[in-house]
């Protein structure tokens, strides 16, 4: 089962989720969460208006199963 990329613009994670995002410009997913309106990943955070789309990782993880 594949899960859908989601724009930004169209909705956001709910707090806390697990994402994987891919940002403006760019072509490779980053691994993170949504916490206080930013997608943060291990090396930094984004503001959403830097964010093309994002995906649950945890959709992704019950999927694989």
């Amino acid at each position: 089962m594949s899960i859908e990329w989601i724009a930004s613009s169209s909705g956001l994670p709910r707090e806390g989720e697990p994402v994987e995002f891919v940002l403006d410009g760019r072509d490779v997913a980053l691994d993170g969460t949504y916490v206080h309106q930013l997608f943060k990943s291990r090396w930094s955070g984004y503001e959403v208006d830097r964010v093309r789309t994002w995906r649950s990782s945890e959709l992704q993880e019950h999927a694989a199963a």
